[in-house]
């Protein structure tokens, strides 16, 4: 896995590059914070998973297409997004959709990887999340990961972190049933030999 080490730090030093000069409100979330905080590359690292305020999108994607990024739309379900490819660094994946988080599970958190400094959240929001998604392999492992240190790190309330809204109205949990029935599905998808993501 140390091979990949070039991609992600070259990947995360322009992405916090971007952020900077499009003034970006940001959160690194995912496996990158599990893989910084224990400063081991244990499993591939796909892309960088980022929560972006709204304002800062247009400046953003405009300097990804400028940094030699390609970007293409897509759509699954009622979901739509634009994946940002370029060879030899991480994808990025900007899903369109309204959340309301709460704001100590946002609670910005310094990050460090081979001397880039980000901003995730906190590792107790890591773990929470991944409680969600137990029947995907790639968390699976960072769970693993993250177990080994787990007298370190606080416990946070696995469900109502995340509301999401449609047309101005929050529905509460909505996030969280979701969660649950697709983490049902992506486990059945990973016993029949089919990747856990439906969109992959």
């Amino acid at each position: 896995m140390e091979n990949q080490k070039p991609q992600i730090v070259r990947s995360l030093k322009l992405a916090v590059q971007i952020f900077k000069e499009c003034n970006a409100s940001y959160r690194v979330v995912g496996s990158m914070l599990v893989t910084s905080y224990i400063h081991r590359i244990f499993r591939r690292v796909g892309d960088l998973d980022v929560l972006l305020d709204r304002r800062s999108y247009p400046c953003i994607l405009y300097k990804l297409k400028k940094s030699g990024y390609t970007l293409e739309k897509k759509y699954w379900s009622v979901f739509r997004w634009i994946e940002a490819e370029k060879k030899d660094c991480l994808g990025f994946t900007f899903l369109h959709c309204e959340l309301r988080i709460r704001l100590d599970y946002l609670q910005p958190t310094n990050y460090s990887f081979e001397g880039i400094n980000f901003i995730g959240i906190p590792l107790s929001s890591v773990k929470a999340g991944l409680q969600q998604a137990f029947l995907n392999p790639k968390r699976k492992r960072d769970k693993q990961m993250l177990q080994l240190h787990k007298d370190k790190i606080n416990s946070y309330q696995t469900y109502n972190n995340i509301q999401v809204s449609i047309f101005g109205i929050t529905i509460p949990y909505l996030y969280d049933v979701f969660s649950f029935f697709y983490n049902i599905y992506g486990g059945f998808r990973v016993v029949l030999g089919k990747k856990y993501e439906t969109w992959e």
